[in-house]
């Protein structure tokens, strides 16, 4: 996985948290952490669909 997927989802998880708390929604630790794990779930159903359309 190159080094700017991760500096991608850590960017936008970090600029989900600051439009949030910018529109006064409530913060917490563990929605930091779940926004990071559901993009590399979404980068690597990516991947894996990237694989198989180039196999055919």
């Amino acid at each position: 996985m190159e080094i700017g997927v991760w500096v991608g989802i850590l960017l936008s998880a970090v600029l989900a948290f600051l439009v949030g708390s910018f529109y006064g929604q409530p913060l917490h630790w563990y929605l930091f952490i779940l926004i990071i794990v559901v993009g590399f779930f979404i980068n690597t159903i990516i991947l894996i669909l990237k694989v198989k359309d180039e196999r055919s």
